[in-house]
Parts: structure tokens; sequence; C-alpha cells
């Protein structure tokens, strides 16, 4: 079960880092925003371990679309909530930026793993051709430190 929750927690942490969560819905316009593109990368986690990372993903207007891979390597350890390591998965994104700055993206969500109310916060910023994110995972008091992961992924 402890594994369970932590493959289940490290995958929204993933899928929350290049899944952007709106601020209020706006109308869609058929220009390209700055997440549109192939970016492929490395994701971090705090205890060194990282994977491969590629996104293909669409931007127009203010709504991001697309998919996510990850390769194997990435382990998570959420103190007494267990540890695992994450296999290779792919992930469907999805999401709407605002319209006023669609290069930063700073937004929480909440999921529920197992009956428990588990945020992601997420903070992640365009820069010409780099994506840089960071995700943090809100564990519940009793798992123990909030597992941090970050990411660069480079335009194709």
């Amino acid at each position: 079960m402890k594994r369970f929750l932590v493959i289940v927690l490290v995958l929204i942490a993933i899928a929350a880092t290049m899944s952007v969560a709106a601020a209020a819905p706006e109308t869609a316009v058929s220009k390209e925003g700055p997440y549109d593109g192939v970016f492929h990368g490395t994701v971090y986690g705090p205890d060194g371990s990282k994977a491969a990372m590629s996104l293909d993903l669409t931007h127009q207007g203010n709504v991001v679309e697309g998919v996510v891979f990850l390769g194997e390597g990435l382990h998570i350890d959420a103190g007494m909530c267990g540890a695992g390591t994450i296999p290779a998965s792919s992930l469907q994104a999805s999401g709407e930026t605002s319209t006023a700055n669609p290069k930063v993206l700073s937004t929480t969500s909440t999921f529920d793993v197992s009956g428990v109310p588990v945020k992601v916060n997420l903070d992640s910023e365009v820069q010409g051709n780099t994506l840089k994110a960071k995700a943090t995972i809100d564990l519940p008091w009793l798992c123990g430190s909030d597992p941090v992961y970050t990411g660069t992924l480079q335009r194709a």
C-alpha cells in the first residue's frame, strides 16, 4: 500500500509539473504560446535521482495540451508514507495559462490519494527555448518533509 501511495504521488507531481491548471477560463485564440513545442530534458528528485523527460505540447491562446513522457530512474521518499522508484510512463497533460503572462506559471492542485488530500505546488517558466519547472508535493505532516522535483528542458 505504501509503495502504491508513493507511485501515485510522484505521477501526480510529474503530471502537475507540466500540466497547468488555470487561473480563470479565457477564450482561446490561434496564436501559439511559449509552451508550444517538443521539450527534452531531465527531472531531478531531492535525493539525487533523475529521469529523462520529454514533453510534446501545444499552446494556442491560453490552452496547453500534450503528452509527458518520463523515463526510468526517478525515486520518491515520502518518509513514513513509503518510498519507491517510478517506472517509465506517459501522461496526458492539459490546462490553461493566463494571457497576462503566458511564460510564467504558478498554480496549486489538490489530489485525493487514498482518501488523503495532497497538494502539488507548481512554478514554471519558459525563457526562450528553456522550460524550467519546480513541483513541491505537500505531504501530510505524518509522512515527513515535502519532496521537491525540478526539471530543466530544452525545446527540440
